[in-house]
């Protein structure tokens, strides 16, 4: 994995915080999951990663919804799904020290129910779907960097010690938006008195975050819009005050031209946010247009 940063991955100041992120190419499985471990690890006091769903997994939500509005039989995508994340979670936990296995069956039953009634609901109740994804990869993670950072007591088989312990917050518990003229917009002043009052109550240095999902001002489930997990980490960024975000991605970084049409494109060594905007606003995909703003500030 490569990464796209606003600063360099390695922080001078060892109390600083560093926000990372992981798209879904960057957690096709659980191989890939146990990876981030090793790229987070950078002296910064305080760590927090900002999770997509897996590869691919938005879209089979997007159509799993689809099916059910049809009236046509959704459960063996369910399924297929289901098992993706199941077999994810028996790599990760597999001796289920961490119950992830039964948490993750808890949110797809709670799925089936939502979809098994979808034509007698309003949309507003099932806006929250799609970002189902990164709620089921924050868990993942959760147990993927806490298996991590355990050691195991070489006396007594399977017992292990915890070494560090990540928490995980869901967006939305925090995050509050409303429509905007490019999408949705942050309410920065509900959000931050969220946030200020779940880390009252979670006061650790190490945490994973659902990227994409939030709520709107009615308290119903919504999302950041399509590929809006980069904006997630933004938004995080700037509600921690960390001193640093990291994209990670599957290349090498902001390209000065699109290389399908302009063969000697080169990586570019450092944007200004000004420029940075600027590519996002005509529509480079390695950035989301809202992403620049909050980490500007």
């Amino acid at each position: 994995m490569q990464s796209v940063a606003s600063q360099s991955a390695a922080l001078p100041n060892a109390a600083a915080c560093h926000v990372h992120k992981f798209g879904g190419s960057s957690l096709a499985d659980a191989a890939h999951f146990r990876a981030v471990a090793g790229l987070i690890d950078d002296g910064a006091l305080t760590r927090v990663v900002v999770v997509s769903a897996i590869q691919g997994v938005t879209d089979a939500l997007l159509a799993l919804l689809a099916t059910a509005q049809s009236g046509q039989d959704w459960a063996p995508a369910w399924s297929t799904l289901r098992q993706r994340h199941l077999d994810a979670a028996d790599a990760l936990d597999d001796d289920a020290a961490h119950g992830l296995r039964a948490a993750l069956e808890r949110d797809f039953d709670e799925l089936r129910e939502q979809l098994s009634v979808i034509g007698r609901t309003d949309e507003a109740t099932v806006a929250g779907v799609p970002a189902l994804g990164e709620v089921w990869s924050s868990r993942l993670m959760q147990v993927a960097l806490a298996a991590h950072g355990e050691l195991v007591d070489p006396h007594a088989r399977h017992e292990r010690i915890a070494h560090t312990d990540w928490l995980r917050l869901d967006a939305r518990e925090v995050l509050v938006v409303h429509p905007g003229e490019m999408g949705v917009a942050v309410d920065w002043d509900d959000s931050r008195r969220r946030f200020a009052a779940w880390r009252l109550r979670h006061p650790g240095d190490a945490i994973v975050v659902t990227g994409y999902a939030a709520r709107d001002a009615h308290g119903n489930a919504t999302t950041l819009g399509r590929n809006g997990s980069d904006f997630s980490a933004a938004i995080f960024a700037n509600l921690f005050e960390a001193r640093a975000l990291t994209i990670w991605t599957d290349v090498d970084g902001v390209l000065s031209a699109d290389p399908r049409l302009v063969p000697d494109a080169v990586c570019l060594p450092s944007l200004s946010y000004a420029e940075a905007c600027e590519l996002a606003y005509f529509g480079a995909k390695v950035l989301h247009p809202q992403t620049l703003a909050p980490v500007s500030q």
